[in-house]
Protein backbone atom coordinates (compact mmCIF):
# COMPACT_ATOMS: atom_id res chain seq x y z
CA UNK A 1 0.00 0.00 0.00
CA UNK A 2 0.60 3.74 -0.26
CA UNK A 3 1.40 6.11 2.04
CA UNK A 4 -1.77 7.67 1.09
CA UNK A 5 -3.18 4.43 1.58
CA UNK A 6 -1.77 3.56 5.07
CA UNK A 7 -2.89 6.89 6.21
CA UNK A 8 -6.10 6.77 4.72
CA UNK A 9 -6.71 3.34 6.10
CA UNK A 10 -5.80 4.53 9.73
CA UNK A 11 -7.65 7.77 10.12
CA UNK A 12 -10.58 5.80 8.38
CA UNK A 13 -10.28 3.46 11.74
CA UNK A 14 -9.97 6.27 13.95
CA UNK A 15 -12.95 8.19 12.56
CA UNK A 16 -14.97 4.46 12.90
CA UNK A 17 -14.01 4.19 16.58
CA UNK A 18 -15.21 8.23 17.34
CA UNK A 19 -18.35 7.19 15.70
CA UNK A 20 -19.06 3.79 17.48
CA UNK A 21 -18.67 2.19 14.23
CA UNK A 22 -16.91 -0.71 16.01
CA UNK A 23 -17.33 -3.25 12.57
CA UNK A 24 -15.78 -0.98 10.15
CA UNK A 25 -13.13 -0.63 13.22
CA UNK A 26 -12.47 -4.69 13.35
CA UNK A 27 -12.29 -4.85 9.73
CA UNK A 28 -9.59 -2.08 9.44
CA UNK A 29 -7.80 -4.48 12.20
CA UNK A 30 -5.58 -7.67 12.47
CA UNK A 31 -6.84 -10.46 14.43
CA UNK A 32 -4.10 -10.62 16.38
CA UNK A 33 -4.46 -6.45 17.09
CA UNK A 34 -1.99 -5.26 20.24
CA UNK A 35 -3.06 -1.57 22.00
CA UNK A 36 -0.52 -0.17 24.15
CA UNK A 37 -0.96 3.39 26.49
CA UNK A 38 1.87 3.60 28.58
CA UNK A 39 1.91 4.44 32.19
CA UNK A 40 -0.10 3.40 35.50
CA UNK A 41 -3.49 4.64 35.35
CA UNK A 42 -6.04 1.63 36.42
CA UNK A 43 -8.50 0.84 33.79
CA UNK A 44 -7.13 2.96 30.94
CA UNK A 45 -2.67 2.02 30.81
CA UNK A 46 -1.50 -1.19 30.04
CA UNK A 47 -1.60 -3.21 26.69
CA UNK A 48 -4.64 -4.79 25.28
CA UNK A 49 -4.34 -8.30 23.31
CA UNK A 50 -6.87 -8.49 20.43
CA UNK A 51 -10.25 -7.12 19.71
CA UNK A 52 -11.84 -8.87 22.68
CA UNK A 53 -10.05 -6.29 24.69
CA UNK A 54 -10.07 -3.44 22.28
CA UNK A 55 -13.93 -3.77 22.58
CA UNK A 56 -13.62 -4.08 26.57
CA UNK A 57 -11.46 -1.21 26.41
CA UNK A 58 -14.11 1.48 23.92
CA UNK A 59 -16.75 0.20 26.17
CA UNK A 60 -15.56 1.65 28.77
CA UNK A 61 -14.43 5.01 26.97
CA UNK A 62 -18.25 4.90 26.01
CA UNK A 63 -19.60 4.82 29.88
CA UNK A 64 -16.73 7.69 30.47
CA UNK A 65 -18.10 10.07 27.44
CA UNK A 66 -21.60 9.26 27.24
CA UNK A 67 -21.93 11.56 24.48
CA UNK A 68 -18.91 10.53 22.78
CA UNK A 69 -15.64 11.89 22.27
CA UNK A 70 -14.59 14.34 19.74
CA UNK A 71 -11.40 13.35 17.77
CA UNK A 72 -9.49 16.50 15.71
CA UNK A 73 -7.07 15.03 13.84
CA UNK A 74 -4.36 17.43 13.64
CA UNK A 75 -1.78 15.78 11.80
CA UNK A 76 -0.62 12.62 9.91
CA UNK A 77 2.31 10.83 9.42
CA UNK A 78 3.31 8.33 7.08
CA UNK A 79 6.95 6.16 6.95
CA UNK A 80 6.66 2.58 4.94
CA UNK A 81 3.83 0.44 7.43
CA UNK A 82 4.08 3.51 10.10
CA UNK A 83 1.14 5.94 10.45
CA UNK A 84 1.48 8.50 13.16
CA UNK A 85 -1.82 10.53 14.17
CA UNK A 86 -1.14 13.76 16.18
CA UNK A 87 -5.01 14.63 17.68
CA UNK A 88 -6.67 16.52 20.34
CA UNK A 89 -9.87 14.64 22.02
CA UNK A 90 -12.49 16.75 23.64
CA UNK A 91 -15.99 15.73 25.47
CA UNK A 92 -18.14 15.84 28.28
CA UNK A 93 -17.49 13.62 31.06
CA UNK A 94 -20.16 11.26 32.96
CA UNK A 95 -18.99 13.37 36.13
CA UNK A 96 -19.89 16.84 34.29
CA UNK A 97 -16.37 17.51 33.83
CA UNK A 98 -15.38 18.84 30.05
CA UNK A 99 -12.00 16.38 28.90
CA UNK A 100 -9.35 18.01 26.40
CA UNK A 101 -6.29 16.45 25.93
CA UNK A 102 -3.19 16.29 23.65
CA UNK A 103 -2.46 12.39 21.69
CA UNK A 104 -0.19 11.19 19.45
CA UNK A 105 -0.71 7.74 18.39
CA UNK A 106 1.84 4.75 16.57
CA UNK A 107 -0.42 2.69 14.26
CA UNK A 108 1.82 -0.09 12.54
CA UNK A 109 0.35 -1.86 9.62
CA UNK A 110 0.90 -5.19 7.92
CA UNK A 111 -0.70 -6.48 5.35
CA UNK A 112 -3.10 -3.76 4.93
CA UNK A 113 -4.25 -4.28 8.38
CA UNK A 114 -3.32 -2.37 11.62
CA UNK A 115 -1.40 -4.85 13.61
CA UNK A 116 -0.54 -2.25 16.52
CA UNK A 117 -1.20 0.76 17.71
CA UNK A 118 0.75 2.51 20.71
CA UNK A 119 -1.22 5.65 22.60
CA UNK A 120 1.02 8.92 24.28
CA UNK A 121 -0.93 10.94 26.27
CA UNK A 122 -0.72 12.58 29.58
CA UNK A 123 -2.62 10.49 31.62
CA UNK A 124 -2.01 12.24 34.77
CA UNK A 125 -4.24 15.17 33.30
CA UNK A 126 -6.89 12.76 31.74
CA UNK A 127 -6.93 10.89 35.47
CA UNK A 128 -7.48 14.30 37.20
CA UNK A 129 -10.16 15.26 34.83
CA UNK A 130 -11.78 11.78 34.65
CA UNK A 131 -11.30 9.95 37.91
CA UNK A 132 -11.84 13.01 40.26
Amino acid sequence: MTSEQNKALVTQTWTAFGKGDIKTAFANMSDNVSWLVPGTTPGVSGLKRGKDEILKFMSGVGQIFPEGLNSEIRKTYCDGDTVILELTNRGKVSNGKNYENEYCFVFELEDGKVRRIREYVDTQKAKEILFS
